[in-house]
């Protein structure tokens, strides 16, 4: 069993008393040193005199410091006060978080309603890592990372009722990225309390004491967690760091991210897409894109770019924090079930409309609100209260996340934004009013009313309080009777979450109504017990259980006239028993005019990955019953794969296809391909030939390439000397005949190298061939290659150099053009350096140190040479190189991996967001990259069984082969021909780079990552 350790939270801080606010909280302390122009923080009255808002609309300052500071979380009570998660923990990268600091959830009320909260009162300081607060079901929840803790306070007297109670662990804080964090804990309308965490922390979750292969893995998304049942679920996979959430009129969850697309609709077993990473699923062939038709930044320019006030034309910026969507009648009716998000660099609210389009709904962007003129203004989250009006958390600081320069942590604002004059009504009494009385507020227009009266119930149900004749009462009135499908939905969500209504037998009935929602509630509320696939697919060890409500599920699969009812049963198939998935997807995927569907196709497919797994012939059948283009090739490539072991369900699917029409051939051949990547060798289906001779003459050049290759993995003798003549045609265009001699290299042929040796001179093709060569082990081919190095492209120059790397012999040879001068010094960088003392050999890596350097691996030397570069420059904020000069050392060296102003590779993070104008960090993240390195970006040192060692990342990995990212290609090798697999603990990013540079070469290069702007290349010569 795994035993894991209580958050920093820990055994000391579960023994101090008292539980509440204590004396000896530490003195706080700010390291924010402000900016050009605000120094310092305006004060609370200033910086609400910058905020501009629509007409009609007002503000107040509803709190500040020092009532309020740092607040990184909110929740209301049934009293309509708020609860405030306070952190001050958080801390630069370096220190990432001070733990001689604690953290504290405080209470406010305004109580008179004058907009200004005069009350405040502490309910706990003794927690640390705070990142969210909800109150409910007998106390008080918080997100402390790690963990989940749950804090009793029975009486609702606002003082604890003894020590924090961990309820769920695992909720990593990554090293790397420490503010992608676990967050935003608040209570949905199914009774199910849900948070978000980002992709950057991966967790295993479950309750204290679970065993590791029992837990849930979270890869960045959305979870929830069920207080009655102790059960917590992953319910949607991906994007970068989700910060915010709400959800609509019909129950349907909508957050927002920072970073990339901004609006997602959370479907419970969606991936979604990832800014710097993979899917780890290595079916996950496609991931969904984000729940808007638009960006608030310039995408061609890079998320980085919109920074500054660059994008506020187009809404200010990509980061969002904090989701609110209007659901009350204060407000004009232009706001009603708008969706509003905070945007961190606009400084404003961006308002997004919510439109269904097929089974989606997409947010378009309406006009930005709230302009706050504050450059210290940091928005938090936004909530609706219980007044109508919008509330506003502000951290306050000048810097953020990505910025590492300092906390301050003396300040924060909360802003109250109301429309028109009247003084709002009263608020019930929630917690004194009768079961009756609640029920009927769930009509309330009013739904953080209507939400906070289902609260008061679900907590004395809790206490086991609540009257037995509740379910004769208004809430089932409503249910039957209610004009508004909204107000049926909520009325229906309470009873069941109540457990009035837990037996089957009463929710099916509903499966039937006329509104879609109603039906589609019903087929999450009849499943919920049943697991949920994680990330990676069932959980192991699950056993199959009876599902009686398959045929049932097919029928409205087949039937149902409402998009949305099935993008409900695409999310139910991966709460199915797998062997019954298939039949529902069939009926699913007859719609012809969902083919193309935003959500569907991948819903449909996530389903069916672990049929995929365990019986490929089912997917034939459905990839049969319809003609949806991308889930016909990810069906096609997930049998391709298994073909080895089940040839008779790639036999099928080709059978079936050779009478379908030419798209449908075409997406299968397509998938095919995929699949076969690295492959050298595949037994030739029954089918093939047939399948051949109906799609070559109507398919484009794509296809009919990839027909022909596949025609030679299946040992076709004719393609395979089709492909030879190909590669060597001069009358063939570059492209064509590069692909042809890709398909020589995989395939092997006696002759290869021959082949090689010949196009060794044919330019643009010449690198291609140098790679062919690698394949063979005689130093006299690394001879030729580096007499022939002249003949290269410049851009291609890297690659050859990686080649000649990848070898002892050539290496040996590579050093010698150096040291001769053929070969300028600095086309060796440090990823070739790293690369030859990968192949272990002592008498090259003395030629190395000799002719191109040491790499300076220990911390000592790493120390001086900080001091030794930091000392080239005057200032911090500046470098006095020549930036020009700077853009053509990082094109040739840097951007083989980063992306700088929209230029250069993703292999790395983009760096034009990065904390460049601090010399410091650059210093730090170029002398020693692997002081902090994520996951995602530690390297791995292949040895193949032909004597090669290759060094870069593995991107993708199936059970056939690997995706491998060097530096300079990314290829497909199969797990055959890998003798050694080494994961390090270090950087893709090598030490050392400065090395190969003088300081004026060093200046030059800071000058350019310290530049605000893009800068032109120097001038030809």
């Amino acid at each position: 069993m795994s035993i894991r350790p209580l958050s920093i939270l820990a055994a000391a801080l579960l023994g101090l008393t008292p539980f509440a606010g204590a004396d000896d909280f530490p003195a706080l302390y700010n390291s924010e040193k402000g900016g050009p122009g605000a120094p310092n923080p305006p004060s609370p009255e200033e910086a609400l005199k910058t905020l501009t808002l629509p007409p009609g609309f007002s503000a107040t300052m509803w709190a500040h410091e020092p009532d309020v500071q740092n607040p990184i979380g909110m929740a209301w009570d049934a009293r309509g006060r708020m609860w405030v998660a306070e952190n001050y923990t958080y801390a630069e990268r370096k220190l990432r978080f001070d733990l001689g600091l604690r953290d504290r959830v405080t209470i406010l009320e305004d109580k008179d309603g004058d907009g200004v909260a005069e009350t405040r009162k502490v309910f706990t300081d003794q927690v640390q890592m705070l990142t969210s607060v909800e109150v409910g079901r007998g106390g008080v929840w918080l997100m402390c990372p790690p963990q989940l803790l749950f804090i009793p306070d029975a009486n609702g007297d606002d003082v604890p009722d003894g020590p924090p109670q961990v309820v769920l662990d695992g909720f990593t804080v990554a090293k790397d990225n420490y503010h992608n964090f676990a967050n935003g804990l608040r209570w949905g309308p199914d009774g199910w309390l849900y948070g978000r965490c980002g992709g950057s922390c991966p967790g295993l979750l479950g309750t204290p004491g679970t065993p590791d292969e029992q837990r849930i893995p979270m890869r960045g998304g959305m979870w929830r967690y069920h207080p009655g049942r102790k059960v917590v679920e992953v319910i949607c996979h991906g994007t970068t760091n989700p910060w915010g959430h709400d959800w609509d009129q019909f129950g349907e969850l909508f957050f927002v991210n920072t970073v990339g697309g901004h609006l997602w609709h959370a479907l419970p077993g969606a991936h979604f897409g990832r800014s710097h990473t993979l899917d780890p699923n290595p079916n996950a062939y496609g991931t969904i894109d984000q729940h808007a038709d638009h960006y608030h930044f310039d995408t061609g320019k890079g998320w980085q770019a919109s920074r500054n006030g660059a994008a506020n034309d187009l809404g200010g910026g990509h980061a969002h924090c904090g989701t609110m969507i209007y659901q009350g009648t204060e407000w004009p009716k232009e706001y009603w079930n708008k969706l509003l998000t905070l945007n961190f660099h606009g400084r404003r609210a961006n308002v997004e409309r919510l439109d269904r389009e097929g089974s989606a709904i997409i947010g378009k962007h309406e006009p930005d609100v709230f302009l706050f003129g504050d450059p210290w203004f940091r928005p938090i989250d936004i909530s609706q209260g219980p007044d109508g009006a919008a509330y506003v958390l502000d951290w306050s600081d000048y810097g953020e996340c990505h910025d590492s320069d300092g906390v301050h942590r003396t300040s924060g604002r909360i802003y109250k934004i109301k429309y028109g004059t009247e003084k709002p009504a009263p608020l019930p009494e929630l917690e004194e009013a009768n079961e009756d009385h609640l029920a009927g507020m769930l009509a309330d227009p009013n739904v953080w009313r209507a939400r906070a009266a289902q609260r008061v119930l679900e907590d004395r149900a809790a206490a086991g309080v609540i009257r037995e004749h509740l379910p004769e009462s208004a809430l089932n009135v409503l249910l039957g009777t209610a004009k508004d499908p909204a107000v049926r939905l909520r009325a229906m969500l309470t009873l069941h979450s109540l457990g009035v209504i837990p037996d089957e037998d009463s929710l099916r009935q509903h499966l039937q109504d006329q509104d879609e929602h109603i039906r589609g509630w019903c087929i999450r509320l009849l499943t919920e017990n049943f697991p949920l696939d994680t990330i990676y697919g069932p959980l192991p060890g699950q056993p199959e259980v009876k599902f009686p409500l398959a045929a049932e599920f097919a029928h409205m699969a087949r039937e149902d006239t409402s998009p949305m009812v099935r993008s409900v049963l695409a999310s139910t198939l991966q709460r199915m028993p797998v062997p019954l998935r298939a039949e529902v997807a069939k009926g699913l995927v007859t719609r012809t005019e969902e083919a193309t569907d935003h959500d569907l196709p991948a819903m449909v497919w996530y389903g069916l990955m672990p049929v995929g797994d365990r019986d490929p012939a089912a997917l034939v059948p459905v990839a049969e019953a319809g003609n949806w283009p991308n889930l016909v090739t990810w069906i096609s490539r997930r049998i391709a794969l298994a073909s080895e072991k089940t040839p008779e369900a790639f036999e099928a699917l080709l059978a079936m296809a050779v009478n379908k029409p030419a798209t449908f051939q075409t997406n299968v051949v397509e998938g095919a391909s995929e699949a076969f990547k690295g492959w050298r060798k595949a037994v030739k289906p029954k089918s093939w030939d047939a399948l051949v001779a109906k799609l070559e003459p109507r398919a484009d050049e794509a296809t009919k390439g990839r027909l022909r290759d596949l025609s030679t993995l299946f040992g076709d003798g004719r393609a395979l000397e089709e492909v030879k003549r190909v590669a060597l045609d001069e009358q063939a265009t570059v492209p064509v005949r590069e692909a042809a001699l890709r398909t020589l290299i995989e395939a092997r042929p006696p002759d290869l190298r021959a082949i090689c040796e010949k196009l060794l001179a044919a330019r643009y093709l010449n690198v291609t061939a140098a790679r062919g060569l690698t394949l063979f082990d005689d130093p006299a081919i690394g001879d030729l290659i580096a007499k022939n190095y002249r003949n290269f492209q410049s851009t291609d120059r890297p690659a050859v150099v990686e080649a000649m790397s990848s070898r002892v012999p050539w290496a040996l040879a590579l050093l010698d053009m150096v040291e001769k001068g053929t070969m300028e010094r600095g086309n060796v960088s440090a990823f070739h350096a790293r690369q030859m003392r990968n192949l272990n050999d002592s008498k090259l890596n003395a030629r190395l140190t000799e002719v191109w350097g040491d790499m300076r691996e220990t911390a000592a030397d790493k120390k001086a040479l900080m001091e030794k570069t930091r000392a080239l420059f005057p200032s911090s904020k500046t470098a006095t190189g020549d930036a020009s000069k700077g853009r053509q050392i990082f094109t040739q060296t840097c951007a083989v991996c980063h992306t700088l102003f929209g230029e250069g590779a993703k292999i790395g993070p983009d760096l034009t967001g990065a904390n460049r104008d601090n010399l410091d960090y650059l210093l730090e993240n170029i002398i020693d990259p692997s002081a902090v390195i994520a996951a995602d970006f530690r390297a791995t040192v292949l040895t193949l069984k032909d004597g090669r060692v290759l060094f870069g990342m593995v991107t993708a990995n199936n059970e056939r082969t690997i995706t491998f990212r060097t530096i300079t290609e990314s290829v497909a090798i199969e797990r055959a021909d890998i003798a050694k697999n080494e994961v390090q603990n270090i950087s893709m990013m090598p030490e050392g780079l400065l090395t190969a540079y003088t300081p004026e070469q060093v200046k030059d290069l800071f000058a350019y990552l310290m530049s605000r702007n893009q800068v032109p290349l120097p001038a030809a010569k």
